[in-house]
């Protein structure tokens, strides 16, 4: 179904990248770090009050969240405690957006990258230097890689949910003429 209006996009993790906009203008990109000294519940506990908050204060029209990579999947590449953290932030980003009443959709990774990179399954650490340097290439300027593969999702979910693509590329300055 095709909508148009803004779009949070979101690349779980403990620094968590973050895309919001209206497709065809620049996203504002940012991270947020749910890191803290404490146990895992404190972590849930700043994500469940930066998502209420954020979903309060700017509702967006759609969220977009990267789907979670299951642990068998990432077998060699994570650990225990890697996953609980994104698999305990991607139920709590998803279900309090579920609870606002705001469209959610996936967006699984290779699909999302297909998109934005041109091809799906690069190597993870190729991937993430892939997504900065293709913001910076259009012109948008991400603090970190998890901002940047969050860009990736929000232009993916532009396109495929709301038929979008930037009115204006700067590819290297330029604008596009009438």
């Amino acid at each position: 179904m095709q909508q148009r209006g803004t779009i949070l996009a979101l690349d779980v993790a403990s620094k968590t990248g973050v895309a919001f906009g209206r497709p065809g203008e620049v996203p504002r990109l940012q991270i947020i770090d749910f890191r803290g000294e404490d146990e895992l519940p404190g972590l849930y506990a700043r994500a469940v009050e930066w998502m209420a908050t954020r979903l309060r204060d700017e509702p967006p029209d759609l969220v977009v969240i990267e789907r979670v990579v299951p642990p068998s999947g990432a077998s060699g590449f994570t650990n225990h405690d890697t996953t609980m953290v994104t698999i305990g932030l991607f139920g709590v980003l998803c279900g309090i957006t579920r609870c606002k009443g705001i469209r959610l959709e996936l967006a699984a990774i290779s699909t999302w990258r297909k998109h934005f990179l041109g091809k799906g399954n690069y190597p993870g650490d190729v991937a993430k230097r892939m997504s900065v340097d293709r913001c910076k290439v259009l012109g948008w300027d991400p603090p970190d890689h998890n901002a940047a593969e969050a860009a990736g999702i929000w232009d993916w979910a532009g396109q495929t949910f709301m038929g979008r693509t930037p009115d204006v590329l700067h590819l290297f300055g330029e604008r596009k003429r009438a």
